[in-house]
């Protein structure tokens, strides 16, 4: 606090000053530099007193109880104010952790007690899916996708069962994971197609731009880049990786486009099964030998079962709900 001038402390002394100036006066006095200078100004009045002429230099009340109540008050608050802020010390720095933990927990899964969302698209359709982060996934018909509402704090993991479009929203800190029973792929910020149906051996994958890596949980960790495909087989450990590849193609079935490129029969039943909903019945099993390379966009099952008779010797029939394969 600065010093008030001497006139006003002088004024206050002599019972002049306004109610104003004297409460200035009187909260400088309660500082310590106010209080050596009373303790100053009272022992030169006491050397100037001469015994017993003591009133001579009181010609006035002295406000004296008042200003002890002012000084009081005022120190009283100076001690409350300490207090506060030696416990604001003590608890801001608490609240802050616990508001920030808060804040965090909502958005990541910081306590471990995130719930799951499972999701099963059925056959013949298709959905989109965003998580929390950003990041998308388009997903295939007969497809099932486990994740948790708040990702954790360190990683976000995804379960797959089926074909998924993913694009990953980059984080360097937080890797995307992509669980497929028991092998992983590990996202740094993508867009890629991972076909990976537990009814098949096979993992497909196809990178269009980004950085990701297959960890299979039978050994290796093989790294995928832009314009790759990897191939891996789940029950032998082959892996193979073609490079300069239209990736794109791969995922042609997020714009509903039926896509197949020198894709064996087996293959091109179980995706067709998975597109329309229709069993298929092999009556001729010399059928298996060939495979189809085709594009069909918004087609009817009939349509596509008619462009397929077309490059073989082989006979798609549809009735009652089904369709029979045999030999023309």
């Amino acid at each position: 606090m600065n010093r008030p001038s001497d006139e006003s402390i002088q004024k206050v002394i002599d019972g002049l000053a306004t109610p104003e100036e004297a409460h200035i006066v009187a909260e400088w006095f309660a500082t310590d530099e106010g209080q050596m200078y009373l303790s100053h100004k009272m022992d030169i009045q006491a050397l100037q007193a001469k015994d017993g002429l003591e009133e001579v230099y009181i010609d006035h009340d002295v406000p004296s109880e008042k200003m002890y109540t002012e000084i009081l008050a005022h120190e009283n608050r100076r001690r409350m104010r300490r207090i506060i802020l030696r416990v604001a010390a003590v608890l801001i720095p608490f609240i802050f952790i616990l508001g920030l933990g808060w804040q965090i927990n909502n958005k990541v899964d910081l306590f471990g007690k995130t719930e799951y969302v499972d999701i099963y698209v059925p056959k013949g359709e298709r959905i989109q899916v965003m998580f929390q982060d950003g990041t998308k996934a388009f997903l295939n018909s007969d497809t099932h996708l486990r994740y948790p509402k708040k990702f954790s704090l360190f990683d976000r993991k995804v379960y797959l069962d089926g074909e998924a479009y993913f694009t990953v929203d980059k984080n360097p800190d937080r890797p995307f994971m992509v669980q497929m029973n028991e092998d992983v792929i590990k996202i740094y910020g993508t867009e890629f197609n991972v076909k990976a149906y537990s009814s098949s051996n096979l993992i497909n994958i196809a990178l269009d731009n980004g950085d990701i890596s297959l960890i299979p949980f039978s050994k290796g960790k093989y790294c995928v880049k832009p314009g790759e495909k990897l191939v891996y087989d789940r029950k032998t450990g082959e892996c193979r990786i073609s490079k300069k590849q239209d990736t794109e193609f791969a995922s042609l079935w997020k714009k509903d486009i039926l896509a197949f490129r020198n894709t064996p029969l087996k293959d091109v039943i179980d995706d067709l099964n998975r597109w329309y909903n229709v069993p298929f019945i092999v009556e001729d099993t010399r059928a298996y030998i060939y495979s189809y390379t085709i594009i069909s966009e918004n087609t009817s099952l009939e349509k596509v079962l008619a462009d397929l008779e077309k490059i073989s010797p082989v006979k798609f029939e549809y009735k009652d709900n089904k369709v029979v394969i045999s030999m023309k």
